[in-house]
């Protein structure tokens, strides 16, 4: 199985991919692989009526490709996810809208 099935197997559902440089502490993670894979998986989303990566091309280190349902991130840093948060926070929050989930919904009272 190669990673860009892997990622296929998650379409239509967004997934950002991400990670650290090698000289940096993330030497055993392949960056440019990654990004790949996810291109490979961008068939899969467009088939399910959702974006790919928008390019074939790999970005420049922390420049985040989030405009599709598949994305991908590199950061400046180690072997961290914290570098990343705010670009999954901007990624994810277009797939929630804050005051539509049950929890923000009124309790109903019942009359019985």
């Amino acid at each position: 199985m190669d990673a860009h099935e892997l990622i296929a197997l998650c379409a239509p559902r967004p997934v950002l991919i991400t990670g650290g440089v090698a000289k940096l502490g993330d030497g055993w993670v392949d960056a440019h692989g990654m990004f790949m894979a996810a291109d490979a998986a961008g068939p899969v989303y467009r088939l399910l009526g959702k974006k790919d990566l928008g390019t074939h091309e790999m970005p420049p280190v922390d420049t985040a490709l989030i405009d599709g349902d598949v994305a991908f991130r590199q950061h400046n840093g180690g072997h961290t996810d914290m570098l990343n948060w705010p670009t999954f926070l901007k990624f994810a929050a277009r797939y929630f809208d804050a005051g539509s989930g049950p929890a923000t919904q009124p309790a109903s009272a019942s009359a019985h």
